[in-house]
C-alpha cells in the first residue's frame, strides 16, 4: 500500500477543503484566555508535566511535608492538587490523617 506524504511544511491537498471550511482558531476549554484560574489545577498539570504518573504520589508526599510542618493550608493544597490527578490516593490519605 502506497500513501501520500507530502513534504514538511505543505498542506495535503486532500486536507486543504476541510481547513478552508473552518476558522482557524484556538479555543480554550475554559473561556478564560490562556491563563489558568484555578491555582490546584495549574499546579497539578505542572506537576504531572514533571512527573508523570508518580505526580499524585508527589503531591500526596508534599501534603505529607506540609503536615508535619504543621501548615495545615498547604496540606488542604496539597491534598487538592493530589485529588486532582488521583481522587483515591487523596481519600486514602484523608482516611489515615482522620484514623
Amino acid at each position: 500500500m502506497l500513501r501520500f506524504a507530502p513534504r514538511y511544511g505543505i498542506i495535503s491537498p486532500c486536507l486543504s477543503r476541510r481547513i478552508q471550511a473552518r476558522h482557524l482558531r484556538a479555543v480554550n476549554d475554559n473561556s478564560a484566555g490562556s491563563v489558568c484560574q484555578d491555582e490546584a489545577l495549574d499546579t497539578a498539570l505542572r506537576l504531572f508535566a514533571a512527573h508523570g504518573f508518580s505526580a499524585a504520589a508527589r503531591a500526596r508526599d508534599a501534603a505529607v511535608i506540609a503536615e508535619r510542618s504543621g501548615e495545615p493550608g498547604r496540606v488542604e493544597f496539597w491534598v487538592e492538587v493530589c485529588a486532582t490527578l488521583d481522587r483515591r490516593m487523596a481519600r486514602d490519605f484523608l482516611k489515615r490523617k482522620r484514623s
